[in-house]
């Protein structure tokens, strides 16, 4: 099966700021009768099917690694029906249903007395260069530690933490740049690496740009607070295009990376594995 499922240009969300931050960034979901107002918690469109194969496969293929942890039949039946409401989609509400049919993969944390919320349960079957395993049990401080730049993150977890997980769901976009254009991006599955996408954009039939090699992946993260259950969701759709494609949707994209790539710390560059590879896109991302 090839790995990749990609999303159409036009429909993966553009979330290039700059200059570039790491920050929160949340903003309020949909709820009953806002359909209208605000973005929905799901997203099910045309490529559910390939979705669901690709999952099915991890899961098969990957026992150890998805899913991780224990899932509570209550919260399992509130996603399902949170499903069905949004999409019409009925779902069985177990955890390899739920797995195989959403196309987001998913979290359950606890809002544990005295220790806050922590993660007890992950269906991640797309992480992006994570091992969803290390993050079973800990809290959001201690699942955002390894990040770049993570300041504003942490200086913000507790209000985030209730807002996102006890009050309202929320929605944030997370964008990354990778030579990959798999759905599964574990960090013990072999993949295209940057020293591959140089090779091929270097090639003697290649074009000898190096962003015709790479691909835009953008998070979709989203929140289902469940406060009578005393447990929260969190959502992760994962969309992949080809990065050159995403540019062509509309002008200024390609300026707009370019600053938001030289804006970022050299911390951030080197945590996203860019080091060697920032400056020649910048300057190919202002030649496009």
């Amino acid at each position: 099966m090839n790995p990749r499922v990609l999303t159409p240009a036009a429909e993966v969300p553009w979330a290039v700021g700059t200059p570039f931050r790491m920050r929160p960034g949340l903003s309020r979901l949909a709820v009953a009768g806002e359909a209208a107002l605000a973005p929905p918690l799901f997203v099910r469109d045309a490529q559910a099917g390939a979705y669901a194969d690709h999952k099915r496969a991890v899961l098969r293929a990957q026992t150890r690694r998805a899913p991780v942890g224990e899932a509570d039949p209550a919260v399992l039946a509130a996603i399902a029906q949170a499903y069905a409401s949004q999409t019409g989609v009925v779902l069985a509400p177990d955890a390899d249903a739920l797995a195989e049919g959403l196309q987001e993969d998913f979290v359950i944390l606890h809002d544990e007395p005295g220790d806050g919320f922590r993660a007890r349960f992950l269906s991640v079957c797309f992480p992006s260069n994570w091992n969803p395993a290390e993050k079973l049990g800990l809290d959001f401080t201690a699942i955002h530690a390894p990040v770049a730049d993570n300041a504003l993150l942490q200086a913000g977890a507790r209000g985030i933490v209730d807002m996102a997980f006890r009050q309202a769901p929320m929605l944030r976009h997370v964008w990354l740049l990778t030579p990959s254009g798999d759905l599964a991006q574990h960090p013990e599955t072999r993949r295209a690496r940057w020293e591959d996408a140089l090779a091929a954009a270097d090639a003697p039939e290649a074009t000898g740009r190096l962003i015709d090699q790479v691909f835009f992946r953008v998070e979709r993260q989203t929140t289902l607070p469940l406060p009578a259950l005393r447990r929260g969701v969190f959502f992760i759709r994962v969309m992949v295009a080809r990065l050159v494609d995403v540019l062509a949707v509309a002008p200024g994209r390609a300026a707009e990376l370019a600053d938001a790539l030289a804006s970022m710390s050299e911390a951030v560059v080197a945590y996203r594995g860019m080091s060697a590879v920032r400056e020649r896109l910048c300057a190919e991302l202002r030649l496009s």
